[in-house]
């Protein structure tokens, strides 16, 4: 799909250009946009406003397990 037009947010000047995920939002919240526009912003948008979560490799020992903690709370 090609990148969707979208018009600039109130108070942006004219001759500045905007950042790419600014672009992606104001299409987002566009009411005026078609939907299947705005469902290309959403898409491109959301892992810079929702990272995923890493693995992380544990490298450590594990001193206490949570049953056991679970018992010193009883």
């Amino acid at each position: 799909m090609a990148k969707p037009k979208a018009a600039r947010p109130a108070g942006e000047d004219k001759d500045r250009s905007l950042a790419p995920l600014d672009f992606m939002l104001a299409v987002l919240r566009d009411p005026e946009a078609s939907l299947a526009d705005r469902k290309w912003a959403a898409e491109k948008a959301a892992p810079y406003l929702h990272p995923r979560l890493q693995t992380v490799e544990h490298g450590g020992e594990v001193v206490l397990r949570h049953e056991d903690a679970l018992k010193d709370l009883a």
